[in-house]
């Protein structure tokens, strides 16, 4: 018995929260860049480690959207999965990101 959403597609249910899960991370680490680079710039902290910090971020944003690509054009092939997997790796170095901008504050 295939699990989803009732059409037939196994995992589809999945799919559809992993694409909203990398819209919210994508929203996330948009915030998370304004603010590392906000304090790079002012000079507030370490600016290096602020740069790197701001630089993760927008990794971190190219991770989610590049996975939630890959997820809707993947098909049912190996690429949807690496989708997942970046989209999982994307929310996790958001979560870091949030400890460390916590870490690193004023």
């Amino acid at each position: 018995m295939a699990f989803g959403n009732g059409d037939g597609k196994p995992g589809g249910g999945i799919v559809r929260a992993a694409r909203v899960l990398a819209t919210a991370d994508s929203v996330a680490h948009g915030a998370l860049f304004a603010l590392f680079m906000w304090r790079t710039i002012s000079g507030s902290g370490f600016r290096l480690m602020q740069g790197l910090f701001a630089l993760a971020a927008g990794l971190g944003f190219a991770a989610g959207l590049g996975g939630s690509m890959l997820i809707r054009y993947g098909g049912r092939t190996k690429i949807r999965t690496l989708g997942l997997y970046c989209v999982a790796a994307s929310t996790a170095l958001a979560g870091a990101l949030l400890v460390m901008a916590h870490w690193s504050g004023d």
